[in-house]
């Protein structure tokens, strides 16, 4: 994965989309398409993140549970330095 997160996210949805991995794409979704450059936008994408990890757990690969909790740390960090 890269530096960009908006990157690393759709490179993420687009796995789950050629895989056909419903379950984490539900729960995905609806916090990606929140984002909006505003804070709002970041907590909306961490929570879809994190019900990623705890709800569609059994539909993830250990490299995409590693890459989500990546992905959660880098967007909490953007909020840190708004």
């Amino acid at each position: 994965m890269g530096n960009d997160i908006a990157t690393d996210l759709q490179e993420l949805a687009d796995r789950w989309c050629e895989r056909r991995a419903l379950a984490p794409l539900r729960h995905f979704l609806p916090g990606y398409f929140a984002l909006n450059g505003l804070s709002d936008g970041h907590h909306e994408c961490i929570t879809a993140l994190k019900d990623v990890l705890a709800l569609a757990k059994g539909d993830i690969t250990p490299e995409e549970r590693d890459e989500v909790k990546r992905l959660i740390r880098r967007l909490d960090a953007a909020l840190a330095s708004k």
